[in-house]
């Protein structure tokens, strides 16, 4: 797909209830699905930011569960694709932050937090790796919030091929400025698009920032939100990625040493270990 109609729910996520938050979802999702090719929803939307271990451990889905399953079931009706976050169950007693992207085929690919913000730490184990997967003729990969952070991680999902990198996110005030910059730093270094939804509003401890944001392989910020609840919605032209690296590649051009090889893992799905 040469271009791609991104919205950026950028909304209000009420910690700890599932249910308000997947009928907002639901909601979302039919109004804006049909006329976008992408939706992405902020950071651990369907359950917020718990405040307990206990109560992550007791909101948390396997990836088989009733949330993904109705995920699959909304893409599929209203024809686009979603990358949203929840609290992913792993058998009994391992929990993770995990973004999905689903799409009217089904769960192309799920991505477990590998940066643990403090909070994070008490209650979910880090992942392992990144991924990227082919998603209509692009290849994409996901990031979460903290992950942004690192320089590392971007590169790590770009050696994948990646074109557009996607960033469930829940961060913070006072910290607003400091994921804006490093998008489109990201964005620019990487040489990808890098689309960013974030949550607004106040939580049971934090106040959300919002500024979802949406940068070009240049680093320009091409679409952006304000402090509280929109739609951000904005085409970008894939032909700008190949554009962009016509007279220079940093891929190709760097002199340090390379990590691990990623390898396919199957279905289309790429993934780098860490």
């Amino acid at each position: 797909m040469d271009k791609i109609k991104i919205a950026l729910a950028q909304l209000v996520s009420e910690d700890g209830n599932v249910d308000k938050n997947f009928k907002r979802v639901d909601e979302v999702v039919r109004k804006y699905g049909r006329s976008h090719d992408l939706m992405i929803f902020p950071e651990t939307f369907f359950m917020g930011f718990p405040e307990t271990k206990e109560e992550c451990r007791r909101l948390a889905e396997p990836l088989d569960g009733p949330i993904v399953s109705h995920l699959k079931t909304l893409a599929k009706e209203e024809e686009t694709a979603i990358a949203i976050g929840l609290y992913e169950k792993e058998g009994e007693e391992i929990y993770y932050n995990t973004t999905v992207l689903v799409d009217p085929e089904g769960l192309k690919m799920s991505y477990r937090k590998t940066h643990l913000w403090l909070d994070d730490q008490n209650k979910v184990k880090a992942g392992n790796c990144f991924r990227s997967c082919d998603w209509q003729n692009t290849r994409v990969g996901v990031i979460i919030c903290y992950d942004v952070e690192f320089p590392e991680t971007a590169r790590a999902v770009a050696e994948m091929g990646t074109e557009l990198l996607i960033i469930t996110d829940g961060n913070m005030e006072p910290y607003g400025h400091v994921h804006r910059t490093a998008i489109q730093a990201r964005a620019q270094e990487n040489q990808m698009y890098v689309a960013m939804a974030n949550r607004v509003g106040k939580g049971s401890r934090d106040a959300f920032v919002g500024e979802s944001v949406i940068a070009d392989p240049y680093g320009n910020i091409i679409a952006e939100g304000g402090h509280g609840e929109e739609i951000v919605s904005a085409t970008i032209d894939m032909a700008v990625v190949r554009e962009s690296k016509q007279a220079y590649d940093y891929l190709k051009d760097r002199r340090i040493k390379k990590g691990q090889t990623p390898k396919e893992v199957g279905h289309g799905v790429w993934e780098k270990k860490i």
